[in-house]
């Protein structure tokens, strides 16, 4: 095969990285052409390609430089490869693609994860983290292999074949000018192919690591991302969709119709929050969590002693909450309140779910008979009144006119929410508030010890409202 390679490589940096990458496809069986996409001169060697200059003022732009460049040779090649200077592709990447491609549908394309190596050699992916996750509804056989959506488009790379690459260019929306909105511009250089070329990417699951980048500085393990040993528990529930033995069914749609930005979507992986912890202190308690996430909200629940069962956001996302000790309720998530006895909790906790229901009230409702006759409602909610929060909304705003439809859940998919907000859902179930704790970070404690909590409200970003019993 005859393969286009192209790196964005800006300043000096990384030259260790991207030697790495030279080497490597260097290395390839096939004849590679290697171009190197530079705000500056330098060398980097008589057999490779520099090509100098930024697409636009914004030095991010840079990576979107490999344009052109492909569609200009768009008949010369039979591969086109674009990649980040620290992110390595393999030619057994390069082989396990091709051989992908061959079975893949029209619309849909072979893409990959990225890995981290820890000291000891233990995988880490560090693509996984926020609200990006595996589909469950986008779970395909293919060739015999099972293949599905992890919903980062970005992996840093890409590879696209001659025929989808003209597919791409055909569209109209492949030669465009450096943009950003729910990717930064650097990374929807990288995603274009997928967020704007009618190309649904998939992930080889059933051969997960020939389809998994090493990205070389190893710098997110322990900040973001999931190990290895979680992800294989993951996977292992994908193959059971497959198989037809899980379903693939989600609670709620985790994606807003926010084009701007992705910080609305619903997060996987959710920290543990102090103010839920605050507000159960006490005797342990029989608690059901709903939409729960990779367990780790749950888990502080359960170092308190309280007994936790759970709903999750979908079957492929709890794997990571059992591996924390949650037990998960195998009910119908479409529906879930047929499933559940009548009078079996003492809290039911709305975990950061409710936002994303059309009518929360009438969830709150049907959820209500599950509890015992003095249980409560406990829901976790972020605080959209916080000054924090308000400021960032109206630089939203200057910024993306669209900004202002947020919170109308109609046109966005959201509901705005704070503590009031949640007050009112619990009035019109008949459930009076008992407790409301807000959760302040570090850096605004000294400011709440000062205010005595009384401006807890305007500086935390997240709470929990705790329910009295239902009048």
């Amino acid at each position: 095969m005859k393969i286009l390679v192209a790196i964005a490589n800006h300043g000096t940096s990384n030259e260790r990285y991207v030697r790495t990458l030279i080497d490597c496809y260097k290395g390839f069986d096939h004849d590679v052409t290697i171009v190197i996409l530079s705000n500056i001169e330098k060398d980097l060697g008589s057999d490779v390609e520099l090509r100098v200059g930024v697409p636009s003022s914004n030095p991010w732009s840079l990576p979107f430089a490999h344009k052109d460049l492909f569609a200009e040779r768009q008949d010369d090649y039979d591969l086109f490869i674009y990649s980040e200077d620290d992110t390595l592709i393999t030619q057994d990447a390069v082989d396990a693609f091709v051989a992908a491609e061959a079975v893949l549908p029209s619309d849909r394309i072979a893409g990959f994860v990225r890995h981290e190596i820890e000291p000891n050699g233990t995988y880490h992916y560090s693509t996984v983290h926020g609200a990006y996750h595996w589909d469950p509804a986008s779970v395909i056989t293919a060739g015999g292999e099972v293949y599905a959506n992890f919903t980062n488009e970005h992996s840093a790379a890409f590879i696209l074949s001659r025929k989808k690459l003209k597919a791409c260019i055909a569209s109209g929306n492949f030669l465009c000018p450096p943009h950003h909105g729910r990717y930064d511009m650097l990374c929807s250089a990288a995603t274009d192919p997928y967020t704007r070329c009618g190309l649904t990417k998939v992930v080889c699951v059933s051969r997960l690591l020939d389809f998994s980048l090493h990205h070389l500085p190893n710098k997110y393990i322990g900040k973001i991302g999931v190990p290895k040993a979680e992800m294989d528990l993951q996977i292992e529930k994908l193959l059971q969709i497959a198989r037809g033995e899980t379903s693939c069914a989600s609670l709620l749609d985790w994606r807003t119709k926010v084009e701007f930005s992705g910080r609305y979507d619903r997060s996987y992986y959710t920290p543990g929050l102090s103010s839920v912890a605050k507000a159960t202190q006490g005797p342990p308690l029989r608690v059901l969590s709903v939409g729960c996430d990779d367990g780790r909200m749950e888990h502080e629940l359960i170092k308190s002693n309280h007994e936790v069962e759970a709903i999750p956001l979908d079957y492929v996302i709890a794997a990571s909450a059992e591996m924390r000790g949650v037990k998960v309720l195998n009910v119908d998530l479409s529906d879930p309140a047929p499933d559940i006895a009548d009078g079996s909790y003492d809290v039911i906790m709305m975990n950061l779910c409710l936002p994303y229901m059309r009518e929360p009230a009438t969830f709150l409702k049907a959820m209500a008979g599950k509890l015992k006759a003095n249980g409560r409602f406990l829901i976790v909610c972020w605080n959209w009144q916080a000054l924090p929060e308000q400021r960032r909304r109206r630089r939203e705003q200057e910024e993306w006119p669209e900004a202002r439809i947020v919170g109308d859940f109609g046109q966005s998919g959201i509901h705005a929410t704070d503590m009031q907000v949640a007050r009112g859902w619990l009035r019109d179930v008949g459930f009076p508030v008992e407790k409301t704790v807000v959760d302040v970070a570090p850096k605004y404690q000294r400011l709440s010890t000062f205010g005595c909590g009384v401006l807890d409200r305007w500086i935390g970003v997240t709470a929990s409202v705790l329910s009295g019993p239902r009048r």
